[in-house]
C-alpha cells in the first residue's frame, strides 16, 4: 500500500429535491426542526431549517417520505429558505391540514450500501466497540460511528453481519423513536446505544472494498458531514432512514487494511466518566405538556444506612432527559452545595425540592454500586413476589408480604375489598417501591381491589370498559394505595399547590361588587350564583360555596382525604343499573360549539331540558317549551332550597334556574340530556340519581386557545388556561373523562 498522503480531494456532494404532501392528524405533523438564519444548524453558516426528529404516530412518520437531515426549503407557498428559525416555525403552524413541504436531500454515496441488522442482547451485551464522532474522528474528514471490534460471545459476533469498519448511520427502535448516529458526538452514540431494550435494530453502512479486478487504487475516506449543532430542543439524535437497497459484502476482503485505526472505545459504562461532574437542570414549569410540574424529571433510591443516593430512572422528555448529562447510576453528591454523600432518602428529596428554579447537581457515576444496590432490590421484589403468589390463593396477602421481611409494608391482616374509580394515571415502570408486577391504570378505569388491608399497596383489576359482567376481568396486580399516593403527590407539590389566575384590583374590584349585588340572595341559596359569573367555558370565576355533605343526604361517595388537601386518587363506586340516558355535561374550552354540535348532529341520540325562570313571559315564547314560567318567586325559591334544581341564577333580578325534574324528562326519552352548567351541578345530580357524563376538555397551554380561537386576545386566552386549571383542579374527582383540546378538535 502506498505511503499515507495528504487527504484525498472530496467529491462535491449531491442534492435531490422531493416534495411530499402530508395530512395533519391527531398527532401532529409529528417532526422536529432546527436551524434558521438566525441559529444555523450546520457547520459553515449553513442557515437552511433541517428536520432533526420523526416521532413515532407522527404523520411524517406514517408517511414514511421524511428523512432527519432533511432541509426544507418551502411550506405551501412559504419559502423558509434564508429565514429565522421562528418564521419556519410559523409557516409550518399556519399551514392547515394539508401540508405541501418541497425538502432538499443529499444523495448518499453511490459506493456505499446501508444494511439494516437486529441484534438480540445477551448476557455480554451488543458486544461491539465504536469509535469516532464531532471531536473525535475516526476517519480524518469524517464524522460518522465506525465499528472498531467485535467481541467474542457478543451479539454482534451471534449474529455475524456487523464488521469492524462497518459505519453505524441509526438506531431505529430506541426509546424516543429512529435516531441517527450521523454528525454527533461519541458521547451521544454511546448514550443512544446504551438506552436501547434488549432487541436492537441498526442501520450500518458497509465501506467499499477495493475491487481486485478492475483497479488497485485506494478508496478515498466517505465524504466528510458538517459537524451538527444540538439545540436544547433536540438533544439526542435524530432519526434517519435510508432509503437504499443492501448490497452484498464480501467478507473475504478485510476491512483493516484500509488505513490505521485510532484506539476503540467499547458501548460500555467505561465511555462515561468516572470523576465528579458538574450539571445545570432547569426545571420544568408547571403544566408543561409531558412534565409533571415543577420537576426535574429523574427518580432517586437509597440513602439508607449511607449507601448513597442514586438516580434510577430518567423521565423521557423531562429537564434530565433534555440535558443528556445525568445518567442512570449516578450517584448524587451534592444539590446547590449541599452535601448529599451521606443523606437519607428524604433528606435528598427535600434538597432537590427545595433547590430553586436552577439546581446544580454534584454527580459521579458509579455503576458498580448502583447495580449492587439494585440487585439487592430486585432480589426483595422477587421474594415478595414469590411469597405473595404463595400466598394469594390463601386470601392472605399480608402473611405474604409480611413473610419477606418487609414489615414496615403492611401493619393489618384484615382483608378489605371494594371498587373505585382511578382518578389519575399510573404507569408501574415509574414506580421504583412495586414489590410485585404492578397493574397500569388510566383516569376514569375501574378498579376491583381485592385487598385494600395495606397502608402502601392494594392488590387490584382493571373492570371491563362497558361493564360487561360476561366479559372475563383482568389480571391481578399491584397498585399504590391512597394513602400513599396522596402522601406522594403532596410531597411532590408542597411548595405549590396551584399557580392559578393571580387576581387583580380590578378583578377584586369587580368580585366585590357582584357579591354586594348578590349578597342576600346567596347566603339563603349556596349554590346560587348570577350569570355576571358564568364563563364562557362553564367555570365560576368567583368560588361559590358548595353544598355540604348534609346536601347530599349522607351519600358521599368520595373517599375523604385523610390527610387534608386535594388530592385526586381514588373514588369509591358501586355498580348500579340505570332506565334512562345519563345527562352529559362538557366543561372547559370548546364546550359550546360541542354542545351544539352533538344537538344537531345526533338529534336522535341528545336533547336538551327546558329551564325555569321567574321573569314574565313574552308574546312569542310558550309556557313549557322555551321556558317553565314561574308565577311565584317565593315558589321558586323555596324549591332551590330543596334542592329540587341542580343549578340557578339571577339575571336583572329574575331567577334562572335547571329543575331536576326537567333534566329526568329528557333521561327518561333515552336522551342524553346536554347541561350548560358549572362543575358543582354534577354533585347534585349524583345525589338526585342522575349520574352524568362529564368530559372535561383540558387547553394544552395558552398558544393551544388562541389557535382553536382566532379573535382571542393573549389575555383572554391566558384566562381561559388558568380558569380551566382551576376547574380541573376543583372537580377533577368527578370528570368521567378528560381530552386535550387540540386532539379533540382535530378529531371532529
Amino acid at each position: 500500500m502506498a505511503p499515507s498522503s495528504p487527504q484525498p480531494q472530496q467529491a462535491e456532494p449531491e442534492y435531490v429535491t422531493e416534495e411530499i404532501v402530508l395530512e395533519r392528524g391527531g398527532a401532529g405533523l409529528g417532526f422536529s426542526i432546527a436551524g434558521g438564519t438566525d441559529n444555523p444548524h450546520q457547520a459553515g453558516g449553513d442557515s437552511a431549517i433541517y428536520v432533526t426528529k420523526l416521532i413515532p404516530g407522527g404523520a411524517a412518520w406514517a408517511d414514511d417520505r421524511l428523512r432527519a437531515n432533511d432541509a426544507i426549503l418551502k411550506v405551501n407557498d412559504t419559502v423558509v429558505e434564508c429565514v429565522p428559525h421562528a418564521v419556519a416555525v410559523e409557516a409550518l403552524k399556519q399551514a392547515g391540514n394539508t401540508v405541501r413541504l418541497w425538502v432538499r436531500r443529499r444523495v448518499p454515496s453511490r459506493n456505499s450500501g446501508v444494511i439494516e441488522i437486529e441484534l438480540i442482547k445477551g448476557t455480554k451485551g451488543l458486544g461491539f466497540s465504536i469509535a469516532g464522532g464531532i471531536g473525535n474522528q475516526h476517519i480524518p474528514g469524517d464524522n460518522g460511528i465506525y465499528v472498531t471490534k467485535i467481541m467474542d460471545g457478543g451479539a454482534a459476533q451471534a449474529d455475524g453481519r456487523l464488521n469492524v469498519g462497518d459505519k453505524l448511520v441509526a438506531v431505529r427502535n430506541t426509546p424516543n423513536g429512529e435516531c441517527s448516529l450521523e454528525n454527533v458526538t461519541h458521547e451521544e452514540a454511546v448514550a443512544v446505544l446504551k438506552a436501547t431494550q434488549d432487541r436492537v435494530i441498526l442501520l450500518a453502512c458497509k465501506p467499499t472494498q477495493p475491487s481486485l479486478t478492475v483497479t488497485d487504487a485506494p478508496r478515498p475516506p466517505p465524504s466528510p458531514s458538517p459537524p451538527q449543532t444540538f439545540r436544547q430542543e433536540s438533544p439526542k439524535p435524530a432519526p434517519v432512514r435510508e432509503e437504499l437497497p443492501p448490497m452484498r459484502y464480501s467478507e473475504s476482503l478485510t476491512p483493516l487494511g484500509m488505513q490505521p485505526l485510532p484506539p476503540a472505545r467499547a458501548v460500555s459504562e467505561e465511555d462515561i466518566t468516572r470523576e465528579a461532574r458538574n450539571i445545570a437542570l432547569q426545571k420544568s414549569s408547571a403544566g408543561a405538556p409531558g412534565s409533571s410540574g415543577g420537576g426535574l424529571g429523574f427518580n432517586i433510591v437509597g440513602g439508607e444506612e449511607g449507601e448513597g443516593i442514586f438516580v434510577s430512572f430518567i423521565l423521557n422528555g423531562g429537564p434530565a432527559d433534555l440535558g443528556g448529562d445525568l445518567k442512570r447510576g449516578d450517584q448524587i453528591l451534592s444539590v446547590n452545595g449541599q452535601d448529599l454523600t451521606n443523606a437519607t432518602h428524604e433528606e435528598a428529596a427535600q434538597a432537590l425540592k427545595g433547590a430553586g428554579q436552577t439546581v446544580h447537581i454534584v454527580a459521579q457515576y458509579k455503576p458498580e454500586e448502583y447495580n449492587r444496590f439494585e440487585a439487592k432490590i430486585q432480589e426483595l421484589k422477587q421474594q415478595m413476589n414469590q411469597q405473595i403468589l404463595l400466598a394469594s390463593s390463601n386470601q392472605n396477602l399480608n402473611a405474604a408480604v409480611n413473610a419477606a421481611g418487609t414489615a414496615t409494608l403492611l401493619r393489618t391482616s384484615q382483608k378489605r375489598s371494594l371498587y373505585v374509580r382511578a382518578l389519575f394515571e399510573y404507569d408501574p415502570s415509574k414506580d421504583d417501591g412495586l414489590p410485585s408486577r404492578g397493574l397500569p391504570f388510566k383516569h376514569g378505569d375501574i378498579l376491583h381491589v381485592v385487598n385494600a388491608s395495606d397502608d402502601e399497596w392494594w392488590q387490584a383489576r382493571r373492570l371491563p370498559s362497558n361493564g360487561d359482567s360476561n366479559e372475563p376481568p383482568g389480571p391481578l396486580g399491584i397498585v399504590p394505595s391512597k394513602r400513599r399516593w396522596d402522601r406522594k403527590q403532596k410531597a411532590r407539590d408542597r411548595s405549590v399547590k396551584f399557580q392559578g389566575h393571580i387576581a387583580t384590583s380590578n378583578d377584586k374590584q369587580s368580585t366585590l361588587e357582584r357579591k354586594k349585588k348578590n349578597f342576600s340572595f346567596s347566603r339563603r341559596f349556596p349554590f346560587m350564583k348570577s350569570k355576571d359569573d358564568r364563563s364562557e367555558d362553564g367555570s365560576d370565576q368567583e368560588l361559590s360555596p358548595t353544598m355540604s355533605p348534609g346536601d347530599a343526604d349522607g351519600q358521599n361517595m368520595r373517599m375523604e382525604d385523610e390527610v387534608g388537601g386535594n388530592v385526586l386518587s381514588y373514588e369509591t363506586v358501586r355498580q348500579v343499573t340505570i332506565q334512562y340516558a345519563r345527562p352529559v355535561i362538557i366543561l372547559g374550552p370548546l364546550k359550546d360549539r360541542i354542545n351544539d354540535d352533538l344537538i344537531s348532529e345526533f338529534p336522535d341520540k341528545f336533547g336538551s331540558c327546558v329551564p325555569h325562570t321567574t321573569r314574565q313571559r313574552r308574546e312569542y315564547e310558550v309556557d313549557g317549551r322555551d321556558y317553565h314560567f314561574v308565577s311565584s318567586r317565593e315558589q321558586m325559591e323555596k324549591d332551590i332550597q330543596n334542592h329540587m334544581f341542580i343549578e340557578a341564577g339571577q339575571y336583572n333580578e329574575n331567577l334562572y334556574g335547571t329543575s331536576v325534574a326537567s333534566v329526568r324528562q329528557v333521561a327518561e326519552k333515552l336522551k342524553h340530556c346536554i347541561l350548560d352548567v358549572s362543575g358543582n351541578a354534577i354533585k347534585r345530580l349524583q345525589v338526585a340519581q342522575l349520574y352524568p357524563i362529564a368530559i372535561f376538555i383540558r387547553p394544552k397551554s395558552v398558544e393551544s386557545i388562541m389557535e382553536m380561537n382566532k379573535r382571542t386576545t393573549e389575555e383572554q386566552a391566558k384566562k381561559t388556561y388558568e380558569r380551566a386549571l382551576k376547574m380541573e383542579q376543583e372537580f377533577g374527582e368527578y370528570f368521567t373523562g378528560k381530552l386535550c383540546a387540540p386532539t379533540f378538535l382535530s378529531t371532529c
